[in-house]
């Protein structure tokens, strides 16, 4: 996922990153099984909310590649990311037990289906721009839909360098860089602004009317 947002380009070594030359701040809740609690996701998030209101460090997306519980704590912490003008870009999940996607407006997943003004949702596509077979969706819930099929990235030292893996987790750090690069672009760029701007340079497609927002 931080490759994906921040890998280093230009340096004949490995991927490219949305964002080249962005900083990462690696909150980590889950273990290496993908686990962890409610409780330690809304830390990380209170975290580097904390960081841009009492320390004035710069964050300005957060991206979440996870779904888990729900509950009002983490409701409480993105209402919270919203007042600190951060984007929360979050993924829509990657479907049942059978590895289908299904609809996050009839049955939620959070932290996706929080519904805060300045979140971004984020489906699964494939090479042929087709909604992945694993990703979620949801015509109210899901804003928008990346590439999420075989995207090469770094990975852990204990699994080699580099590569390919597949997920709703994969689409929405392409989000992330994009909101990533518009910050660094425009210093004083709202996060009503990112957002928009995002929603309204979308491709249209004609696979996914009816599955996102845009």
């Amino acid at each position: 996922v931080a490759g994906i947002i921040a890998a280093v380009g230009n340096n004949h070594l490995g991927v490219t990153g949305v964002a080249w030359q962005t900083s990462i701040m690696a909150l980590k809740f889950l273990d290496s099984h993908n686990r962890g609690f409610t409780s330690d996701a809304v830390s990380a998030i209170n975290y580097a909310t904390m960081m841009r209101t009492d320390h004035g460090i710069n964050v300005r997306v957060i991206n979440n590649s996870y779904t888990g519980q729900r509950s009002s704590a983490t409701e409480t912490a993105i209402a919270a990311t919203a007042a600190a003008d951060i984007l929360f870009v979050a993924a829509s999940g990657n479907g049942n037990a059978l590895g289908r996607g299904f609809d996050i407006d009839e049955h939620p997943v959070y932290p996706a289906s929080v519904d805060v003004a300045s979140t971004l949702v984020v489906a699964a596509t494939g090479q042929f721009d087709e909604l992945a077979r694993f990703s979620n969706y949801g015509p109210s819930m899901v804003d928008l839909a990346a590439p999420g099929v075989a995207i090469i990235s770094t990975l852990p030292s204990d699994k080699g360098n580099y590569g390919a893996i597949s997920g709703t987790s994969m689409a929405t750090p392409m989000v992330s860089g994009t909101a990533a690069l518009l910050a660094a672009e425009l210093d004083d760029i709202t996060t009503d602004e990112i957002r928009a701007a995002i929603l309204q340079s979308v491709d249209p497609l004609d696979a996914l009317a009816g599955k996102v927002a845009s």
